[in-house]
């Protein structure tokens, strides 16, 4: 009996430090991927040093001599801080989910290809001023510029998620902004819902009803639409009896009717801030400053 209890309180013992094991493996795979702010970096795409200066809620200030160089610095932080968000935003803009979540985000990358805002998006960046097209490029240059750090100095995988996931992530392109611009306009609207509540409620009741439950915008920018029911050659009110789908599927960028919209938050600022210098390269003999400044709040 007392070889039993022994061996009993080995295994637990010996499960206990597994698991103290793994859960320290998982702590360090996962800092490693954390963005460390407080550091001095070289980079090319810069044509003067860029500080990002960071509150004590790691709100990012950017300070450089130009506007393409904060744009860079822009897109480097936003790296830092949200780089799985941006890469499941673009994914979902080009409606790739699936590759990384398989079937239950299906019926999402349907309606986003559908929409095909990515080659919208594209072709938005051919119209776009010399003025933006810098910006643009500088933005990309300077989230690139931290994928480039991740993988050349091993940092994980520049977020904790991607450790689930074993798909590559490829480099940031201008059209990727303008497309999470377009994605947004989808998640903060919500005509998607209105408009089929509406197109339901017109198979069902004459056009003065309509009207009275849903009334028009006012102006002259209501569209004369083709019957597209009637090609069918069914009942109009065999759609609008269609029981409505109030189950979501995952990541449905879509909004609930009545949910759309966005609130601002305004934060003021702390007293000690974080400061991350980035030096163009090749860096120039002033020497490097890291650390902290703190100063008393206005």
């Amino acid at each position: 009996m007392g070889k039993v209890v022994l061996w009993m309180i080995r295994i637990v013992a010996g499960l206990l430090v597994l698991a103290g094991l793994v859960m320290a493996l998982v702590y360090y795979l996962a800092a490693q991927s954390l963005p460390d702010y407080s550091v001095t970096r070289q980079t090319a795409g810069i044509t003067a040093p860029v500080e990002i200066v960071r509150n004590n809620a790691n709100i990012p200030h950017i300070f450089a001599q130009n506007d393409t160089d904060v744009f860079f610095g822009l897109g480097y932080a936003h790296a830092q801080d949200r780089l799985w968000q941006m890469m499941v935003m673009r994914r979902t803009a080009q409606g790739r989910l699936s590759e990384m979540f398989g079937r239950r985000t299906l019926q999402v990358d349907e309606l986003m290809r559908r929409l095909d805002l990515y080659t919208l998006a594209k072709a938005a960046v051919e119209v776009q001023d010399d003025e933006t097209k810098t910006a643009l490029k500088a933005y990309s240059s300077g989230v690139n510029a931290y994928l480039s750090r991740v993988n050349s100095e091993a940092l994980g995988r520049g977020a904790p998620e991607f450790f689930l996931f074993s798909n590559d992530v490829s480099p940031w392109q201008p059209a990727d902004s303008i497309a999470i611009l377009k994605l947004m306009g989808v998640q903060l609207a919500g005509h998607l819902e209105e408009e089929l509540l509406r197109a339901r409620v017109t198979l069902a009741l004459p056009e003065d009803r309509v009207k009275d439950i849903l009334p028009d915008i006012p102006g002259t920018g209501v569209a004369a639409l083709p019957d597209y029911a009637a090609l069918l050659g069914v009942p109009k009110t065999q759609f609008a009896n269609l029981p409505a789908k109030h189950d979501r599927p995952d990541l449905w960028p879509a909004p609930r009717r009545g949910l759309a919209g966005a609130s601002n938050a305004r934060l003021r600022g702390g007293r000690c801030w974080r400061m991350t210098r980035i030096w163009a390269s090749p860096r120039p003999r002033s020497g490097i400053w890291r650390g902290w400044s703190c100063r008393r709040a206005a």
